[in-house]
């Protein structure tokens, strides 16, 4: 089997600055942003807005070629250095637009100013008034609404081009600049256009790249790609193809006022502030120690488990969630995988610690073999609230001695972390000890499902809601239509689970009844359905179990049925791109997944482990799949988004997401461990 040899790539790295005036100009010069706000003259540094002057009240400013500041305030033109502005001219009328190429150009009182040693000319009058200008290579053009003007001739007068009469598309002009190649760039409601300066006019409708919302402003960057102040964000054009880099996490809203660039940056401007992105050379691997790291730094709550964080990370309060053990099974697997690739010790240490944690989950109850959710301490948020009430998912018992809460109502989601955790830390980061405790609790679970007839039994002695094995439920009851497949897989896991850690043949025999009588090996073959991508959740549960099932059973006429179920769930889901679906796929069948194009999701996922709302909707062009409105979900995009564009949200949770929900939560660096280490391990990449 190939492997991808991974190498390094540019990291986003986003810095975000709050500012509470209104931003009406910004100008990158020698690695530091300037705006001009109705505040007065600022700079932005490390620390956020640093104010230079409270009476500098700058209508525009610009970043000339030689790379001073000019800025315009009223009917005066300055050139500022730090806290020094220096006059160079004095206009009849307000400015109402100037650029500077070899010369700097100056629109006010419907006439040009051109700059010389003796200071400025008028040049000409206009033919429309215009509110921009663009200079270039000895090209001059001017803009309004609808009108381009282009400075022509021996005796320097302007050519107007209007859609009427011309080539031009019928668009209403939000700004313009000129590329290095001479062509216009031209910002539009409709979107961005460019001009070839003859007769040519480009757009999405010829040029894919070229995106369609409305355009506000223009920055050509030194590497000849395009930086665009969108009314959905900021777009990067850049190596053929438009990056949309949204709001909230690449800008404050979504209406992107002014951009800025320079060879070390890329920032955006909207109502709330300024975001400045720089790119950092790193792996795959270095990404993932910086993810453990912050990881192990900000998400841990008591005891070691790792879910999320209801807020922003360092500020925020940990979550305890119904899926506790799920998310923080998924986080050891991440870390034994690890372990057993680079022997590291923190790693260890951290893994140790956590599945300290699980064991205590299956202790909690008091009940052999039923495995709470969660625990809460009586310091942690929600302490004894739900004991009176026990509402749906919501039945909080508290321990004999006063110490703990625990969460009951344990799910098929709980039962597939556990099984997958336990037997990854068993196999590849245990000790003899704790082989030992892991191999009893997971003996009690399976024996406490087989001996309760497949299922969960609760404190309150009632099986819970979806923790369903049962061979007459799953194979004849019609309620069990949607879990019939994957929980089959579930327990035929399970089974192989115990039987691996103990040797005892029980689990065996009922591993092959469960085959031989109750076909559950046929319902895995086929354990997917059509739901229209909507029920992520058992997308994820299947392939836990399929990954883990394929590791233990070795009988080529058992492994059959299992990559039946396995490709056929793959074929459905290979439009969500997901690398921990494709890496499963390709280990298993041998067949290609393109594996290249999924593990741009690795480089694509967000570095910060930060919450941003992500605001796409406002986006145009979008295509929508309504396939799922006949299972009574919402029309979806037709193709997820890429990583760092959609809602983040955890691993195998709905990856068609366009706009997160207005609250902060927090995910921890899970998705990207898991993943990055199960390739690693799988020997997919390198």
């Amino acid at each position: 089997m190939d492997i991808l040899k991974t190498s390094s790539f540019q990291q986003k790295i986003i810095e975000r600055f709050p500012f509470d005036g209104r931003i009406l100009t910004a100008a990158v010069s020698s690695g530091t942003l300037y705006v001009g706000a109705d505040t007065g003259y600022y700079r932005f540094g490390p620390d956020g807005a640093l104010l230079i002057s409270d009476e500098m009240h700058f209508d525009s400013i610009l970043s000339a070629p030689d790379g001073s500041l000019l800025a315009s305030a009223g009917a005066v033109l300055y050139r500022v250095d730090g806290d020094v502005a220096e006059q160079l001219g004095v206009f009849p009328a307000y400015i109402d637009a100037f650029t500077a190429d070899d010369k700097i150009y100056v629109v006010a009182d419907s006439s040009v100013f051109v700059g010389t040693p003796d200071g400025f000319i008028k040049l000409c009058g206009t033919e429309q008034p215009a509110f921009a200008i663009a200079a270039r290579g000895g090209r001059v053009c001017m803009a309004n609404s609808r009108c381009i003007q282009r400075l022509e001739g021996k005796r320097q007068s302007w050519r107007c081009i209007f859609p009427e009469h011309s080539t031009m598309p019928d668009i209403v002009i939000r700004s313009i600049a000129f590329d290095a190649n001479g062509y216009l760039l031209v910002g539009a409601d409709e979107g961005l256009f460019i001009y070839d300066y003859m007769s040519g006019w480009c757009s999405h409708r010829q040029i894919s790249a070229l995106p369609e919302d409305s355009v506000n402003d223009i920055a050509v960057c030194p590497d000849g790609s395009f930086l665009l102040g969108t009314s959905a964000g900021a777009v990067h054009i850049k190596h053929g193809a438009a990056k949309y880099l949204p709001a909230e996490r690449y800008a404050f809203s979504p209406d992107v006022t002014r951009v800025a660039a320079d060879s070390e940056a890329l920032y955006t401007v909207s109502d709330g502030g300024v975001v400045r992105i720089t790119e950092r050379e790193t792996t795959l691997e270095q990404k993932a120690r910086h993810m453990f790291l912050e990881t192990e730094k900000y998400f841990p709550r008591k005891d070691g488990y790792v879910t999320a964080i209801y807020g922003h990370k360092g500020s925020g309060c940990s979550a305890v969630t119904d899926n506790d053990g799920l998310w923080t099974q998924t986080y050891i697997s991440a870390l034994s995988m690890c372990y057993s690739l680079t022997g590291d010790k923190d790693v260890l240490a951290a893994a140790r610690r956590s599945m300290n944690a699980m064991l205590l989950l299956t202790r909690a109850p008091g009940i052999k073999g039923f495995t709470a959710r969660a625990v809460r301490y009586p310091d942690e948020k929600n302490w004894g609230v739900g004991l009176d009430t026990q509402g749906i998912g919501d039945e909080w018992r508290r321990s004999p001695d006063g110490k703990f809460e625990w969460l009951g109502e344990t799910s098929s989601d709980e039962m597939s972390g556990h099984f997958l955790g336990f037997c990854l830390y068993y196999d590849l980061c245990a000790d003899e000890n704790e082989k030992s405790e892991i191999r009893k609790a997971v003996c009690d679970i399976t024996d406490h499902i087989l001996e309760h007839d497949g299922y969960l039994f609760d404190i309150d002695g009632k099986p819970t809601t979806w923790a369903c094995w049962n061979e007459n439920a799953l194979n004849y009851d019609s309620m069990w239509m949607w879990e019939k497949g994957v929980n089959s897989l579930e327990m035929l896991n399970f089974l192989k689970v115990a039987y691996h850690m103990s040797g005892d043949e029980k689990y065996n025999e009922k591993y092959r009844k469960l085959i031989r009588k109750d076909h559950f090996l046929l319902n895995a073959a086929y354990h997917k359905r059509d739901d229209g991508h909507s029920c992520h959740i058992d997308d994820n549960l299947a392939m836990l179990n399929t990954f883990s099932l394929l590791r233990l059973e070795q009988e080529p006429a058992i492994r059959e049925y299992i990559l039946m179920g396995l490709s056929s769930h793959y074929d459905y889901e290979r439009i969500e791109r997901n690398p921990y679906y494709s890496y499963v796929y390709k280990a298993f069948t041998g067949r290609g997944c393109d594996v290249d194009t999924v593990t741009q999701a690795l480089r694509d996922h967000p570095y910060e482990l930060e919450s941003c709302r992500m605001i796409n909707s406002v986006r145009r062009g979008l295509k929508m799949d309504d396939s799922p409105l006949k299972w009574g979900e919402r029309p979806r995009i037709a193709s997820p988004l890429p990583w760092d564009e959609r809602p983040f949200d955890r691993l195998g949770i709905n990856p068609f997401g366009i706009d997160s929900p207005d609250r902060v939560r927090t995910e921890s660096g899970v998705s990207y461990l898991f993943t990055y280490w199960l390739g690693r391990f799988l020997g997919i990449i390198e």
